[in-house]
């Protein structure tokens, strides 16, 4: 089930919606739990079950790190290493063992072996997102930065709370412990909450669904018929594409949680108006990169390694992001090319840029960003390089060009404006103004309202489009 289905937006949030303003303050966790598990294990109900043991696991080991705090250390470490191991575990095995099995299997038909003959392990919904927030709960009790759920139940509800349960944001359990013992909801937080999502809801349909067509046809050229133009094409719009769906996703996530009474952190922060890629990171998948810092790079030495080492951990960071993005030597080529320039940034270029004008600056990174989408998108290295190779080739004009309808273009233009226009004084001024108006934001919801049955009335029209995080 996903927020932009039929069954979700006409049977699943009005039933829960009905019940969750009915019902007395005490039984509002139980249902959110409850409508929350139905929505995680609507396609595979087995794997509730395995999540709900392993989230047993991380409450007694997080309840003993408490209890040992000020006693046994090594106690202490023991049940850190085993909540984290068995989390890891679960990634392990459901994200990575087919990307093992079939590369081993490739090595044995070049040997001449016979390859391994196993059934295809079937990837539960979320399942990065939700490991990761189950080891933040068990390090943050350990490093003294949050304590032990008092209730499994609430703990339950942390893990499986379904806004943010398939693509995050990734949320510290200490940041929502308190929400999650006295989450109000109010009109202003439903209005909120229903302005954001339809934001969110229309970003994903007019914008990203729009330049998808576009992706998927040019991505699915062969190297004949790519070209120049089509090979630029494509990886705009795939880079306009993700941007919109994932941060379209968030938007819906961060509504939805609000119309509850709960406060997530925000995501995205105009992503593409960065002039490096320390700054992009501190702007694109906030809760992913933050994590990276807080349970990686830092744990690692951080700033305070020497620097060969220090330029070896941040590589080696971005390195592993990529792999958890998906068992797919794309993504581990994307992460590993991420942390090249944040290196360069670390070596002097956040000092050269200065003194560059800003706007060279955001072009520069907006098109290195871009490169980096390719390697993101494509199905093969192969693939990726050839797209390379033809995007620096202007001679290269063998592919016929791709007809792009009005409405491409007008959605086209429509996301690069909500791309590069927060990069102006003017814009942010304007959108100041409007902010302060009296009943700016029944406006908001107004408009927002509008564009949410626009984009029924488009979803109707068109097949379904899943969202593109779901599968990491």
């Amino acid at each position: 089930m996903v927020f932009t289905s039929a069954i979700f937006i006409f049977l699943f949030m009005p039933v829960l919606l009905f019940f969750y303003f009915i019902f007395q303050k005490w039984i509002k966790n139980y249902l959110l739990l409850f409508f929350s598990m139905v929505f995680f294990g609507w396609a595979e109900p087995k794997f509730i079950f395995i999540v709900i043991f392993s989230a047993f696991i991380d409450w007694i080991c997080g309840k003993l790190i408490f209890h040992y705090r000020d006693t046994a250390l090594w106690k202490r470490k023991l049940f850190v290493i085993i909540g984290i191991l068995q989390n890891v575990g679960i990634l392990f095995f459901y994200k990575y063992t087919n990307f093992f099995i079939d590369n081993i299997n490739t090595l044995l038909t070049h040997l001449k072996m016979n390859p391994f003959i196993i059934s295809k392990v079937l990837l539960p919904i979320g399942v990065s997102f939700i490991v990761f927030e189950k080891i933040t709960y068990i390090v943050d009790i350990y490093r003294h930065e949050g304590n032990p759920s008092p209730s499994f139940i609430n703990y339950l509800l942390y893990v499986f709370f379904f806004p943010k349960l398939l693509a995050g944001p990734i949320i510290k359990y200490h940041d929502i412990a308190a929400q999650l013992e006295t989450h109000k909801h109010d009109l202003e937080s439903v209005v909120i909450g229903v302005t954001r999502f339809c934001l969110g809801f229309a970003k994903k349909v007019f914008i990203a669904d729009t330049m998808g067509e576009v992706v998927d046809q040019v991505f699915g050229l062969g190297t004949v018929h790519l070209g120049f133009y089509n090979a630029w094409l494509g990886v705009i719009c795939y880079t306009l594409q993700i941007y919109f769906d994932f941060s379209g996703y968030s938007d819906m996530a961060i509504g939805l949680a609000r119309i509850f009474g709960f406060k997530l952190f925000e995501n995205f922060n105009n992503p593409y108006i960065s002039k490096n890629f320390t700054e992009f990171w501190r702007r694109w998948h906030i809760s992913l990169s933050s994590w990276i810092r807080n349970y990686l790079y830092i744990p690692m030495g951080g700033n305070r390694v020497p620097k060969s080492r220090m330029y070896f951990n941040l590589w080696l960071c971005f390195f592993l992001s990529g792999i958890w993005h998906g068992a797919s030597w794309s993504f581990v080529v994307w992460g590993a090319y991420h942390g090249f320039f944040m290196i360069l940034d670390k070596l002097g270029w956040t000092k050269i840029q200065k003194k560059i004008p800003g706007f060279i600056n955001i072009t520069i990174t907006f098109i290195l960003v871009m490169i980096g989408w390719t390697i993101f998108r494509a199905e093969t290295i192969g693939q990726a390089f050839y797209f390379m190779k033809t995007m620096i080739n202007p001679a290269d004009m063998n592919g016929s060009f791709i007809y792009i309808t009005s409405n491409v273009k007008f959605f086209f233009c429509v996301g690069i404006a909500f791309c590069f226009l927060p990069a102006s004084d003017i814009f942010n001024k304007l959108k100041e103004k409007v902010s302060n108006m009296q009943m700016a934001e029944v406006y908001k919801l107004g408009i927002s309202s509008l564009l949410f049955i626009l984009s029924l009335c488009k979803m109707a029209a068109i097949s379904f489009n899943p969202f593109l995080y779901f599968r990491f």
